[in-house]
């Protein structure tokens, strides 16, 4: 079945691509499914569900891109993912960045609290792993850890209906701009940011940037 969606995330996600979007209808139009924008995100059989980057990279944020979805593949709180046929994925247009305030997600937390990571309790009360917000307060800050102390990690820190959060950036190309030139957000008062909530890892389910729009 032909879908086309928004494209609002191509994010790194294990070896591969994460990619994501808003689903339009026959007319371009964001599709809406009680009240709340509906998301999909293509998944291929992979050990993670990753798409191949060879598949994913031609695609850009805002993007608008068809495939012919072959199946739904819902994995809890994932329950956006879809199975696609590989070979009919293509861009047929562009988004207007002007109309993305009308499919910004109007929950007041993000994935249900204001901390970083979703506990392994609480996950089954989820339903969804993708959101869209709007911030006018953020910035980059620059984290190191034990386990990688040479390699520093991008995270943003940022506003959201009156709560302050954190989380790391996994936009390939929000971070190839940043680490080329870390002045280069300095003009911006307003940023799109797509939020994923990421698999388990160490019994925690961890919130992501996965793509920053200006």
């Amino acid at each position: 079945m032909p879908t086309t969606f928004i494209c609002l995330a191509n994010s790194l996600k294990e070896g591969g691509r994460c990619l994501a979007g808003i689903e339009l209808d026959a007319n371009n139009n964001p599709v809406f499914v009680d009240g709340r924008p509906k998301w999909i995100r293509p998944v291929c059989i992979t050990p993670h569900g990753e798409v191949p980057n060879h598949i994913a990279e031609p695609f850009q944020i805002l993007d608008i891109i068809q495939l012919d979805v072959t199946g739904n593949q819902p994995h809890g709180y994932q329950s956006e993912n879809v199975t696609f046929n590989e070979t009919t994925i293509r861009t047929v247009g562009n988004y207007n960045r002007n109309e993305l305030a009308n499919i910004c997600d109007s929950r007041n937390l993000i994935f249900a609290n204001r901390g970083k990571a979703v506990s392994q309790e609480a996950i089954s009360n989820l339903n969804h792993s993708l959101l869209l917000v709007r911030t006018n307060q953020f910035e980059v800050i620059e984290k190191t850890y034990e386990d990688t102390p040479n390699k520093k990690q991008q995270r943003l820190v940022f506003s959201y209906s009156g709560n302050q959060y954190d989380f790391p950036i996994t936009d390939p190309v929000f971070l190839h701009r940043y680490q080329s030139n870390p002045d280069f957000m300095e003009p911006f008062n307003e940023a799109f940011i797509s939020v994923s909530l990421g698999v388990v890892w160490k019994d925690w389910y961890y919130k992501l940037v996965a793509g920053i729009i200006f």
